[in-house]
């Protein structure tokens, strides 16, 4: 059967997770000025959090489009391809530029927590990269690596992050002469940002490291429907428990849990949701 279906992604799928745990989210972010992308914004996201949407002229809301294949003996999905819309060089005008910096320097002070979501779409420039490390109260950061920025968004372009977290592509970019020990990688990204953080693993589980101590914890889950999400979901809950002063231990366990939820669900159709996550938690721990 041949079918296809909508969801919200990048930062605006992160914010729904996080939404899901507080209602006290604001999405701030630039997108295109398509009357129809503005109201799936606002209708999928409009009742959970607020929106602070700076609306460019020049460059449109990214879309992708990906084709996948569904195992025919059980419920798993296989990417065939992906086609994108994403322009190159990226062209935000000026003014857009301007009232999207201008918004962020004067809210930034108001909120407890930011989460960076750097996708290397062009959004996050210098400037931005400097207010946000130098002004928010506490920082968690995800600096992605793509088809489309592939070795020219590396997280060590930032100095400062009280949380972040990566996967193995993307601590292999950052560090790659250190890649035979995943641990001594991870140590040195997390003295260079200052904080503590996670590297994802896929069915390996995540390390955390807090200081000089790393933590291996395993994966949660042994089916998995489509892995894309999964590592946005752990970013977003072990970002959120970190944030709130949890152990970087603890982190590690919820925000597997979240990755194994995450890597449930096809694309980022639904969020993780906190009675999902605390549920999974009790069992695993057999409260």
């Amino acid at each position: 059967m041949n079918y296809s279906e909508e969801y919200l992604g990048g930062a605006a799928a992160v914010a729904r997770h996080l939404a899901s745990f507080t209602e006290n989210v604001t999405l701030m972010s630039v997108v295109g000025n398509e009357e129809e992308m503005r109201l799936k914004l606002f209708d999928g996201l409009a009742d959970r959090m607020r929106l602070k949407f700076t609306y460019s002229t020049a460059y449109p809301t990214i879309v992708k489009h990906r084709y996948l294949t569904r195992n025919a003996k059980r419920e798993e999905y296989r990417k065939i391809f992906s086609v994108n819309n994403i322009p190159n060089p990226t062209t935000y005008e000026e003014d857009a530029r301007e009232e999207f910096y201008g918004g962020l320097a004067e809210k930034i002070d108001e909120f407890d927590a930011v989460f960076l979501c750097d996708f290397g779409h062009g959004l996050v420039d210098d400037r931005i990269k400097e207010l946000v490390q130098d002004k928010a109260k506490y920082l968690v950061l995800n600096c992605q690596t793509n088809s489309t920025n592939y070795g020219l968004n590396v997280i060590t372009k930032y100095t400062r992050a009280d949380a972040f977290t990566l996967d193995q592509k993307e601590l292999k970019l950052a560090y790659p002469s250190d890649m035979a020990d995943e641990h001594a990688a991870l140590a040195k990204l997390g003295g260079h940002l200052n904080g503590n953080g996670w590297l994802t693993r896929g069915s390996e589980g995540a390390y955390g490291i807090d200081g000089k101590d790393i933590h291996e914890c395993p994966a949660f889950t042994l089916t998995v429907k489509d892995t894309i999400g999964a590592g946005d979901a752990f970013y977003s809950i072990a970002g959120l428990y970190a944030a709130a002063g949890a152990p970087t231990e603890l982190g590690t366990f919820m925000g597997n849990i979240a990755g194994a939820l995450g890597a449930n669900i096809v694309g980022n159709k639904e969020a993780v949701e906190k009675v999902n996550v605390l549920k999974y938690a009790g069992t695993l721990l057999n409260i």
